[in-house]
């Protein structure tokens, strides 16, 4: 029985990784079947391995002072917890309909870690990886800029003391 069962699992592992539907399966057995993929990784696709990989991303700030002088920033945090969400964050990054939103919120962040700075300029890089045979002819990964914003700090708007109006 316990032969029976790896081979099951092994099913599963490359059906997962061949990218095939389940077979067709009853209303009681289609939630076990997908609850048992994802709680062993074996509908996962295996898609950490090339060419399915998305590229390495990397965040930084470029700001300016309040005198004008350059700070950098590299959002980092000496708590682990905040440099998973900062990396999640980054995953993000890859949804196309999310950049500009997130670059805007990723700015506020400076903004308020540096609040003399005038303006901050977001910048995304991703690593390209070079395809096997030009690995093979010597070209190594190279970090390209992906995105390119500048922000600069608003004045706040005075405070009005009038009747505010529906």
């Amino acid at each position: 029985m316990l032969t029976g069962l790896a081979v099951l699992h092994l099913l599963m592992v490359a059906r997962g990784a061949l990218h095939v539907p389940l077979l067709p399966l009853t209303d009681t057995t289609r939630p076990w079947a997908q609850a048992y993929g994802h709680w062993t990784g074996s509908s996962s696709g295996f898609s950490f391995f090339a060419p399915g990989v998305s590229p390495a991303v990397r965040v930084s700030f470029d700001l300016e002072g309040a005198s004008g002088e350059p700070l950098h920033d590299d959002f980092r945090s000496d708590n682990g917890a905040v440099n998973v969400r900062i990396h999640s964050m980054n995953l993000r990054f890859n949804l196309e309909e999310s950049r500009d939103a997130l670059a805007r919120a990723w700015a506020a962040a400076m903004f308020g870690r540096h609040p003399d700075a005038r303006s901050v300029t977001v910048r995304v890089e991703s690593l390209q990886l070079p395809g096997m045979e030009a690995h093979l002819q010597g070209a190594r990964p190279l970090w390209t800029e992906a995105y390119r914003a500048e922000f600069q700090r608003r004045v706040p708007a005075a405070v009005s003391t009038g009747e505010v109006t529906p």
